[in-house]
């Protein structure tokens, strides 16, 4: 470094020497120029660029000349003359690459996006490792529709280039080790892409925004100005399973920057000021739905109610308000009046529509719930894909309903059996209709899949259904998002799933026996097997779904246990899973137990197998002792 310093000053006193000798000499001037932009002397800087252009002799001089003015408009904002300079001198030198560069820059600043772009490429294509153009290339892409992908692709190229810079300056210097992140000092090239990963992958957002913090904790202020990292990094954190004291680490830090940057503000209402603001509460509504997940219902509603009270419009706050009233509390008039309040406060957000729609079919309003579904699809959003299962599940059920009713009756070819038949088959047909629709715009979703298959079941195509079933529980074994299912039960019924209300943070309602994804499409799929008289299959995987429902319900309670404690000494608050979710997941492992005891017995009675027998036997003894019936002992 003192070699670099050392060998500056010995130039810049060559440049002097040249200047005295002669003072109008082109080269000597945009030497000086140079250096005086780097200095930050814009104004002398451009005095001196201009001289140059006056005296210039040669085409590369005068381009290099023009260049010289150009930067200096450019760094005093006076974009559109420096617009004209970059291009004067471009017409003189086309290879000008830092002409070309600064050209794309005022493209930019003139939103003229095709033309940046291909001046952008254009620099690239002479220097393929130039962060620079790398980066004005990722911040092009990431502000046009429908290219985000291609702003990532490079954002992750610089930060390769930046990788083997630093890969290489360790191998010079004889160090050993991961020196990247040592070797990187801009944040905003991983704020930038952290901010686009969360549309598509979770763990990488949280991976670049905690590249970032890296970076800000080395610099004065240690990211105080941006609390809303650290808030990210907690709400991530969360979806993406991370420990509770990660979560909770993160997210007190965000809330104590935001407290620091706003006590040393003053105390006028500007828009800096706004903005914290509302970055405190959107830390408070995550603190909030941490508490959720801890099983900390009360201080969870503690901290919703103030965000409502300070902001009525707070429609997410409201709503995780009537959730936590309807299954937490079992007090569903307060859960529809808070959903009330939210449609007031925006009658057009199609998720109080579908909580209340979501809420009214746990009841077995269906009624009600219809119309609360068939509202947002006529009023507010047509492809709205809840709503659209929903109403396909809806239909599923009403034909289950019909079907019942056909085969309670006596005789089979009456005309009340042949009318409840018919109504059922127009029922599922109507019900695949809305499932297609939902394919048509997601050819990912879970939910209509697993409709598709359930009224494929109901219909009599069982084999066909059992593949389909399998197909979605392959997927969500594959890492697709969490769904809601809806577990109403009976004699191998079908269990029919539904997506998330929302698309903000679904953690608590992750925890639910009801979004097991993979649990309900294999219970789906011994159903099937049991249709089509494959015993030996379903056995198989009604073990492995008790087997899957008591490794969540291990892995519950233990999330929800030790760290509440320590963390926040909750004195005499109920912490983990809730009394409803503890008998829901009683009554599924009951049920469970019920169809492999059954499964086991035909099993059993087909094959003239003793073994399996009392393996039925013994199935059917426990779920007897569990409910206090006494049966003989032989």
């Amino acid at each position: 470094m003192e070699e670099a310093g050392e060998c500056l000053r010995r130039a810049m006193g060559c440049l002097q020497r040249a200047y005295e000798l002669q003072p109008d000499n082109a080269a000597t001037l945009i030497f000086l120029a140079d250096r005086l932009i780097a200095k930050g002397d814009i104004r002398g800087a451009q005095a001196l660029a201009e001289r140059a252009l006056a005296t210039a002799d040669t085409m590369a001089i005068q381009a290099e000349a023009h260049f010289q003015v150009a930067r200096s408009l450019h760094a005093s904002k006076k974009f559109d003359q420096a617009f004209d300079a970059y291009t004067k001198c471009l017409s003189l030198n086309d290879k000008h690459t830092l002409g070309m560069y600064g050209l794309g820059q005022m493209q930019l600043q003139r939103t003229d996006m095709s033309s940046a772009e291909a001046t952008f490429q254009r620099v690239l294509e002479r220097n393929p490792k130039c962060v620079e153009v790398l980066r004005a290339l990722g911040y092009l892409h990431a502000r046009l529709p429908n290219t985000k992908a291609k702003a990532l692709e490079y954002y992750e190229r610089e930060m390769h280039v930046l990788a083997d810079e630093a890969a290489e300056h360790a191998r010079q210097t004889g160090k050993s080790g991961d020196h990247a992140m040592a070797w990187m000092d801009d944040a905003n090239l991983f704020l930038e892409a952290g901010l686009l990963y969360e549309a598509t992958n979770a763990r990488k957002a949280r991976k670049a925004y905690l590249a970032a913090s890296i970076i800000l904790q080395r610099q004065p202020g240690n990211g105080d100005h941006i609390p809303e990292l650290w808030n990210n990094l907690g709400a991530l954190s969360q979806l993406t399973g991370e420990s509770t004291e990660s979560v909770f680490s993160e997210l007190n830090a965000a809330a104590e920057k935001c407290a620091r940057v706003l006590g040393a503000r003053p105390k006028q209402r500007t828009n800096e000021v706004r903005r914290l603001e509302n970055t405190q509460r959107t830390i408070r509504y995550n603190v909030a739905r941490f508490y959720e997940t801890c099983g900390l219902w009360q201080k969870a509603e503690n901290l919703y109610q103030t965000i409502v009270a300070e902001i009525p419009a707070y429609t997410d706050a409201r709503l995780r308000l009537a959730h936590i009233a309807y299954f937490y509390r079992a007090n569903s008039r307060e859960a529809l009046a808070q959903i009330s309040q939210a449609i007031d406060v925006d009658a057009k957000r199609p998720a109080p529509w579908l909580m209340r729609g979501n809420i009214e079919l746990q009841r077995k309003n269906v009624q009600e719930a219809r119309r609360a579904f068939e509202h947002v699809l006529k009023d507010i959003a047509k492809h709205d894909v809840y709503a659209l299962c929903s109403l396909g599940n809806f239909y599923l059920a009403a034909g289950k309903s019909e079907s019942v009713r056909a085969s309670s009756e006596a005789n089979a070819s009456s005309p009340v059996a042949k009318k409840s038949r018919d109504l059922a088959q127009q029922n599922y047909k109507r019900a695949l209709e809305f499932f297609g629709k939902c394919l048509q715009l997601d050819a990912r979703c879970v939910a209509a899949a697993h409709g598709v298959a359930i009224a494929m079941g109901e219909r009599g195509f069982a084999n066909d259904a059992r593949r389909l079933f399998q197909e979605v529980r392959d997927a969500a074994t594959s890492g697709l998002g969490p769904l809601t299912l809806c577990t109403q039960s009976s004699d191998f019924v079908f269990k029919v799933p539904q997506p998330p209300i929302a698309s903000v943070q679904h953690s608590v309602d992750d925890m639910r026996v009801s979004s097991d994804v993979i649990l309900w499409a294999g219970v789906n799929t011994a159903h099937a097997c049991v249709e089509i008289g494959n015993y030996r299959q379903a056995i198989l995987v009604y073990e492995s779904c008790i087997k899957r429902l008591r490794e969540t319900t291990l892995a519950l309670e233990s999330q929800t246990g030790h760290f509440v404690v320590q963390a926040f000494d909750a004195h005499g608050e109920g912490a983990g899973v809730s009394e409803a979710e503890q008998a829901e997941r009683s009554k599924v492992a009951r049920d469970l137990q019920l169809y492999l005891a059954r499964a086991l017995y035909v099993q059993a009675k087909s094959s003239k197998d003793v073994k399996v027998m009392r393996m039925a036997l013994k199935e059917m003894r426990e779920l007897c002792e569990a409910a206090n019936v006494k049966l003989p002992s032989d």
